[in-house]
């Protein structure tokens, strides 16, 4: 046994020097906020060993569960460059309190320090926010080889809630919609659960699976579609669920309708900053935005690849011609879904929420959907001043991807917009 145990901790370690030092620092707190504290002391130098032991791991983090409470999640994080030495801090959130955990990391890639600071630190959870009203619980979704981790979030001390059912904008995401420092999923479902309504999300078949994906075609179908039915299985099986919604950012508010469509259990969706129009115009449109606000010397370059992707729109690529992360056949495939035209044979509700400083979702899509749907009475529209594709606030004019990574909350009028419509057709 002690020979399994070795080899294992070796394999891990060997793994650990292929990383950069930001991925070390994290799996070093993350290890010692599970408590695996023997992995954790591998990964120190020969220094640190002498200063921080199994034991004093242990004891540490015992003491600082039983003053803080749980750990929730780190905010943010700094980094330094310090004579040959990089410094971390990770601000963290527990549930009474704020912690900066301090790694520093040797030119060896060992970790040589490691403190913890309890600190003040106002606003890393919106104030919209009331942990103590829901409880969260770990599920898997689907069957076979793809079952999906998720987590349910449950509001508290009510028989009957509406749940919502978060699905991603393209790319492989977390549960979370991670972006930079922020989590937007969670903060929406963290909202609507303060508010009563259930929200269930799940990490995305491509962030779990990547590898295996790769190795077939991409399709709409089984990087999404799929394992939205299964969370509509998962969450129809629940007693207390009274309704079921689904919620679409970006390209799952694409995909939404045409599941709507296929599913009766579905009683209503949400399009979360969704673009009217095609997909490929969407990423030529970003391409000649970014061309306009950064300074590059690729000006040729982009115009290769504007010209590429004109031709996929226009239809003119074999299906299985690469065409960025995907095939020309993935976005006919999107193409031949429709979405404007889904939803105008949809009886159930339907919600078109956009934010006005969103570059990738803009208004003009959000005119577009009003001028194709606007005679639909069971379609109802919203458009929040001064946010971003993510639903944060931008202080004047359009959003940029450098936004993305200024830590931000999701703005309140999202949350509310979304559980005034959920609680009218609960």
């Amino acid at each position: 046994m002690k020979r399994i145990i070795s080899s294992g901790i070796a394999a891990f370690l060997a793994f650990t020097l292929l990383l950069g030092s930001e991925v070390l620092a994290d799996r070093y707190l993350q290890l010692l906020l599970r408590g695996n504290y023997y992995l954790a002391y591998e990964m120190q130098s020969v220094r640190a060993k002498g200063l921080y032991n199994v034991e004093e791991m242990e004891r540490e983090f015992q003491q600082l569960r039983d003053e803080y409470g749980n750990y929730l999640f780190v905010f943010s994080t700094e980094r330094s460059e310090i004579r040959g030495f990089t410094v971390f801090i990770f601000h963290a959130q527990f549930e009474r309190g704020f912690i900066d955990f301090n790694v520093v990391i040797d030119d060896q890639g060992k970790v040589d320090t490691f403190v913890i600071q309890p600190t003040l630190q106002p606003g890393s959870i919106a104030e919209y926010i009331d942990t103590s009203k829901f409880d969260e619980f770990e599920i898997t979704i689907g069957e076979g080889r793809y079952r999906l981790p998720a987590v349910i979030t449950v509001p508290k001390e009510i028989d009957k809630y509406p749940l919502v059912i978060l699905i991603h904008d393209s790319g492989a995401m977390d549960r979370d919609s991670t972006i930079g420092p922020n989590k937007p999923f969670r903060q929406i479902a963290w909202g609507l659960a303060t508010q009563g309504v259930a929200v269930l999300r799940y990490d995305k078949r491509s962030f779990v699976f990547g590898e295996r994906l790769s190795q077939t075609p991409p399709s709409i179908e089984t990087e999404v579609i799929e394992d939205v039915v299964s969370a509509i299985t998962a969450a129809s099986r629940i007693p207390s669920v009274s309704s079921i919604f689904l919620a679409g950012h970006g390209l799952g508010g694409r995909v939404a309708p045409v599941i709507a469509a296929r599913d009766p259990r579905v009683d209503g969706i949400i399009l979360l900053a969704t673009p009217a129009r095609r997909e490929l115009q969407v990423i030529i449109d970003k391409q000649k935005y970014f061309a306009s606000i950064y300074e590059t010397d690729r000006g040729q370059q982009t115009q290769l690849l504007t010209d590429y992707l004109q031709a996929a729109l226009d239809g003119k690529l074999p299906p299985g011609t690469p065409v960025l992360a995907a095939t020309a056949g993935y976005y006919y495939e999107l193409d031949r879904m429709n979405h404007i035209e889904t939803i105008r044979e949809l009886e159930i509700p339907v919600l078109i929420v956009q934010g006005d400083a969103d570059f990738e979702s803009t208004v003009q899509d959000y005119i577009m959907f009003m001028n194709a749907l606007w005679t639909r009475i069971n379609v109802y529209f919203q458009l929040l001043p001064g946010l971003d594709h993510y639903f944060m606030p931008v202080r004047d004019g359009l959003s940029t991807p450098d936004h993305y990574y200024e830590f931000r909350h999701v703005d309140r009028q999202l949350i509310d917009t979304m559980f005034s419509w959920i609680y009218i057709f609960d």
